[in-house]
């Protein structure tokens, strides 16, 4: 059987027919805004009250709901987004442009360059900045001082946290990086009324809340406006039932078990974490180990032969992982770690790892170090 590290459902959420409950029709057949589920209410006001905000809505997923909130931002905001946005929302944000919206870009993960980009542009409508809530391997993005920006420019941040939702929430400390209660960045950043008001939070529910669905959460008029006008929301349908009872399924879920499910998991990522780096001071010495603590690890090796040697060995072993694309046709090797494997398997990656070190390509140069190369991309 393939042991599976490619899989994002962090905390192992599943979500099985027999357990997600009845319903009478998978759909209604009518647009969202015509006639949402009768769940899709308490799923909003649930969800907003997890991420710290005043109201929310529900999609289809995070394409949908970008589009509707880039739709409603780009009539009233210049939009200023981080140049190595995540796929989809650049799908958006490009959309808008194409429509004449005013879209520019700024580095990655730096406030300092949104500082500037700010400075030069006209003020003559207030600035939306877009980002992701993680940059790079999958630490959080300078959220406070985008919050300040546009605080001061009388703007609002839409933040992606699909990465992070499930995961981060309140009070972090030493013994719990993550912080309690999955609410997202900013339960975790502890940002309050009135800095959370210029907030909007995306997210994915199909990460580590396991349900195929997105939410869109942040001021309670500007999401009643996007509900009522958004254009998918008006010409596509709502999410199915199914997605809708998971989704409230994984919300009782983390209110009984998150807590369990988030140590556990954090124990297993420490535990691969210790293994590959014992991994790079022996039989791997150009193995790059992320510094961030997120269950998504992008493990780098001096050169694509290397990486493209491990993920192919791996997967003759009965593991997978994943490979992503980076520039220059390079790639990293991701290993996601959930809250539902065992300490057999990653030890079992270990030792596949350890065990194939000495066939890579250019095994017996890398002992005597490789030049490395850092991931500026999401995939």
């Amino acid at each position: 059987m393939m042991i599976d590290f490619a899989s994002g459902l962090y905390l192992g959420l599943r979500h099985p027919a027999r357990e997600a409950g009845d319903y009478a029709a998978l759909t209604t057949g009518h647009p969202a805004a015509l006639a949402a589920s009768p769940l899709m209410r308490p799923l909003a006001a649930q969800a907003a009250a997890l991420q710290g905000a005043q109201a929310g809505m529900v999609g289809t997923s995070t394409l949908h709901l970008a589009i509707d909130a880039f739709e409603r931002l780009g009539r009233s905001h210049a939009l200023f987004a981080d140049d190595a946005l995540y796929p989809v929302m650049r799908w958006a944000a490009e959309r808008m442009a194409g429509n004449g919206a005013s879209v520019a870009w700024f580095g990655h993960g730096d406030a300092g360059s949104l500082a500037r980009r700010l400075a030069e542009a006209p003020h003559s409508r207030p600035p939306a900045i877009v980002t992701d809530a993680t940059v790079g391997d999958g630490a959080l993005a300078p959220i406070g001082r985008y919050v300040s920006e546009a605080r001061r420019h009388a703007g609002l941040v839409l933040i992606d946290q699909s990465q992070v939702l499930g995961l981060l929430g309140m009070r972090p400390g030493p013994r719990s990086p993550w912080g309690h209660g999955g609410g997202g960045v900013l339960r975790h950043l502890g940002l309050n009324a009135p800095a959370s008001e210029s907030v909007l939070l995306l997210a994915s529910w199909a990460k580590a809340f396991g349900a195929p669905l997105a939410t869109l959460c942040g001021p309670a008029p500007l999401i009643e406006q996007i509900a009522r006008d958004g254009p998918t929301q008006v010409h596509c349908s709502p999410p199915n039932q199914a997605s809708l009872l998971a989704a409230l399924g994984a919300l009782a879920i983390n209110q009984r078990s998150g807590a369990r499910l988030r140590r556990r998991l954090l124990d297993r990522l420490q535990r691969l974490r210790r293994g590959v780096r014992a991994l790079a001071a022996s039989v791997l010495p150009d193995l790059c180990v992320p510094d961030s603590v997120h269950p998504l690890q992008r493990l780098r090796l001096a050169n694509r032969a290397r990486t493209l040697a491990l993920h192919a060995g791996l997967g003759e072993c009965g593991i997978r992982t994943a490979l992503l694309r980076q520039r220059a046709n390079r790639y990293v090797l991701a290993v996601i770690v959930r809250a539902d494997h065992e300490a057999a398997d990653i030890d079992a990656l270990l030792a596949a790892m350890a065990g194939l070190a000495p066939r890579l390509p250019g095994a017996a140069r890398s002992a005597a170090g490789a030049r490395l190369f850092k991931e500026i991309d999401h995939v």
